[in-house]
């Protein structure tokens, strides 16, 4: 059941940073620029954690790798379809795509 959650769970692509910095460019009179760039990272960052956990828990349910207890955590949320904010996984990964897409 899990693997199977964990296969139709999309993951949003990293932001283009360079293309970022292009578009947006830290100057003088716009510094907030400097704040998006340095939040894509770190949404960039965080989007590489999730990925791996995603792909471990996978591997740890096949029992390719052994089961920790963080990955236990990811999976037993991914089975009960909660995230720590009490919101659905579901409605939290659309929500999380569609505001990517935005």
């Amino acid at each position: 059941m899990t693997i199977h959650i964990a296969r139709r769970l999309q993951v949003a692509a990293p932001f283009d940073v360079e293309q970022l910095q292009r578009q947006y460019p830290a100057t003088y009179q716009e510094s907030m620029n400097t704040v998006l760039v340095q939040e894509a990272l770190r949404y960039n960052a965080l989007l590489e954690v999730v990925a791996a956990s995603l792909k471990e828990c996978g591997k740890a349910v096949k029992g390719l790798v052994v089961m920790s207890p963080s990955l236990e955590a990811v999976s037993n949320s991914m089975y009960d379809n909660q995230v720590r904010s009490g919101r659905t996984l579901a409605i939290y990964t659309h929500g999380h795509v569609v505001r990517i897409a935005a």
